[in-house]
């Protein structure tokens, strides 16, 4: 098995939770579901983002002044499933539905959030690598997070929505 099978393999195994991204920059959205987001720092407050070279959600994010990340719930498998399509972004977020009244387009579902201003940008590849500062959001309570899990989703066992 070379590397690159290797890594997918193994990533695989991993349950991550997954999250829907979203960003505007010139007119054009950012928007997809992501599964690489992790915290980074306390002080600043950092998260981090990896977006693929070749969608069409990189360019606007990887510019944007601001960027949103939304946790989604189990309840939200359809949602993840639109936003994962590889068609423009401001389709998917008009088919989810979305508001376009803050500094990034929020979803109009109510799930946790968090609002970022973009710090720093990195190449990781055929990925960009992300920062943001965190400088607004909304918590609230997510009964069963959606995960993700050899190409399916899923939650924690037990739990129930």
């Amino acid at each position: 098995m070379d590397s690159h099978d290797l890594l997918k393999a193994f990533m695989r195994e991993a349950a991550q939770q997954v999250y829907v991204v979203t960003a505007r920059w010139g007119g054009r959205y950012s928007a997809f579901t992501a599964s690489s987001v992790t915290s980074i720092s306390l002080k600043p407050p950092l998260i981090m983002v990896s977006v693929d070279r070749s969608s069409l959600s990189h360019d606007p994010l990887v510019n944007s002044e601001y960027f949103a990340v939304t946790l989604l719930s189990f309840d939200d498998v359809e949602l993840a499933k639109v936003m994962a399509e590889p068609v423009d972004p401001r389709v998917k977020l008009e088919k989810v539905g979305f508001t376009d009244e803050f500094e990034a387009p929020l979803l109009t579902i109510a799930r946790p959030y968090i609002l970022l201003r973009r710090y720093a940008v990195y190449d990781g590849g055929d990925h960009s690598i992300v920062l943001g500062e965190v400088v607004g959001g909304g918590v609230s309570s997510v009964q069963c997070p959606l995960l993700y899990r050899r190409r399916l989703y899923t939650t924690i066992a037990g739990c129930q929505s």
